[in-house]
């Protein structure tokens, strides 16, 4: 039986992680897992089922069979699904467990001030605004739409309600815990790579591909664990992404 699927994410460029740290995720996932019959679409989260970015169509045998929304759940689904296999089947319950609590602190504390980062402080935001694709005009009114909504978003879930000093602590502390968690290992649970190493790849590919990142990527190229880490994964699944590995090799040679 063939399996197929539609991965409807948004716009990428050539050879470079995608701007969702949600969709760069996924995309690592299928890498990571062996599953290459994939073809990303672009489209606009309103379209999606949930209204935001990613979601996937699973196609078997030319017949579609499901629509799945949210990259957590399209991750648990296809392993429960058998089109892809478990990265995490030799861990134990506390493993699983540690995984589960990193992916929280990094995609629920971390990236939500990422984007408040990337879209809100105005350096970084023109920076963000410049790679929106489209003539200028068309980047200036998506960027305006884009920073309006997601300056609502963050007021209300509280990342905008704090000051630029106590954001920057919740990135560093972030940044600190992961090297000091992959301290004597070569990924995060030991010798092969798990689920958690193929989020945070994503999620590291993600910030170091966009401009108005300049915070987190200082700690990043600061911690020469950090950039090893990333560099060793984005060489295993995206060979072909030359900048952020020019980034991430810069004073570190393996």
């Amino acid at each position: 039986m063939s399996t197929r699927i539609n991965f409807y994410g948004f716009p990428q460029p050539v050879n470079g992680p995608s701007p969702s740290g949600y969709c760069q995720k996924l995309e690592t996932f299928l890498r990571a897992t062996g599953f290459t019959d994939y073809t990303l679409r672009t489209v606009q989260p309103i379209s999606a089922p949930k209204g935001k970015l990613p979601y996937i169509e699973l196609f078997k045998d030319g017949e579609k069979t499901d629509t799945i929304a949210d990259s957590h759940f399209i991750v648990r689904e296809l392993i429960e699904k058998g089109v892809v296999p478990d990265p995490d089947s030799r861990l134990t319950a506390a493993q699983r467990a540690d995984t589960r609590a990193w992916q929280a602190w990094t995609e629920e504390l971390l990236y939500p001030v990422v984007v408040y980062q990337r879209w809100c402080i105005p350096t970084n935001f023109y920076a963000s605004r410049s790679i929106l694709p489209g003539p200028w005009p068309l980047q200036w009114l998506f960027g305006f739409y884009l920073k309006r909504n997601i300056t609502n978003a963050m007021w209300a879930n509280g990342f905008g309600r704090h000051s630029d000093e106590e954001r920057e602590r919740l990135v560093r502390e972030w940044a600190e815990g992961l090297e000091a968690r992959l301290e004597g290992t070569e990924f995060f649970h030991g010798s092969e790579p798990t689920l958690i190493d193929m989020i945070l790849c994503g999620f590291l590919q993600n910030a170091i591909g966009q401009p108005g990142n300049p915070e987190l990527l200082k700690l990043v190229l600061g911690s020469e664990r950090l950039k090893k880490y990333t560099a060793v994964l984005t060489r295993k699944w995206f060979p072909e992404y030359e900048g952020v590995l020019e980034v991430v090799s810069k004073r570190h040679e393996d």
